[in-house]
């Protein structure tokens, strides 16, 4: 099934759960959803030939190799989340601001919710970021150059670094492959480690956005310690304590997003 084509709902359901539950089987599937376990394997067979799961003797996990899912696929897992993190994150910035935008669905989230700003100078490699705010002409979208990574929407490579080089930011907006007290900030390819850091060097604030299931993914690139950013933007910290209080000890300020802005 090509990128372009649209997930339907339960496959965006199925892939939230197999996020945040872990692996499903058929028949609990079917029942779950009220539908037959044959439909269930269409979705099933859909979502694996994008690559975005992998089946297994009666039900379907995650791919078994850590890597990123595709755009779409990360856009749909838990997208409430991610809407009240990007409406928190566009609510801490001012009109006038210039903003670093880094790889990511999240970061896809905050360019919407960034639609009405006004003056503002952004700067990404972040197709899908340039084209959410290509219809704000109050907004101006410095677009970079690079490697294009079709399922990604994006482009990396030394050209996108230079590029960012020309510029320094008020704040820098990154999203995580995934997170680990330990390990910290984690991601899937050295390219997009490299984005990252490079983004986070060149802002006054660094402005950490992702939600509560990165906490539970896997991702073998270290980007950056924690503490290492200024905000941290979630809906939820792990409840034994450690990362609240490795961020507590940085000074990083955490923000938590449920939907009520002040």
């Amino acid at each position: 099934m090509p990128d372009r084509v649209a997930l339907s709902i339960r496959q965006q359901q199925i892939l939230s759960l197999l996020q945040t539950e872990g692996p499903q089987f058929i028949d609990q599937l079917a029942t779950r959803f009220d539908v037959t376990t044959q439909t269930i394997r269409r979705d099933i067979n859909d979502l694996c030939d994008r690559g975005d799961a992998r089946r297994f003797h009666g039900g379907v996990d995650l791919p078994v190799e850590p890597r990123n899912l595709s755009v779409n696929a990360r856009a749909a897992l838990n997208s409430p989340a991610k809407q009240n993190i990007a409406a928190k994150v566009a609510a801490a910035i001012p009109s006038g601001s210039t903003v670093f935008m880094g790889i990511g669905s999240t970061v896809q989230f905050v360019a919407k919710a960034l639609r009405d700003h006004d003056k503002l100078r952004v700067v990404t490699n972040n197709i899908d970021v340039a084209l959410t705010l290509s219809d704000a002409p109050q907004i101006e979208v410095h677009l970079t150059g690079g490697l294009l990574r079709h399922n990604d929407r994006d482009v990396v490579g030394p050209d996108t670094l230079d590029y960012f080089e020309k510029f320094y930011a008020s704040f820098a907006i990154v999203g995580a492959g995934a997170l680990d007290p330990e390990k910290g900030i984690l991601d899937f390819s050295y390219s997009e480690a490299q984005l990252t850091q490079k983004l986070m060097s060149n802002a006054r604030l660094t402005f950490l956005t992702a939600d509560s299931s990165k906490w539970s993914r896997e991702a073998s690139v270290r980007v950056a310690r924690l503490g290492s950013v200024t905000h941290f933007f979630t809906d939820k910290l792990p409840e034994d304590g450690v990362a609240a209080q490795i961020f507590a000890d940085a000074g990083t300020h955490v923000v938590i997003c449920d939907g009520d802005i002040e």
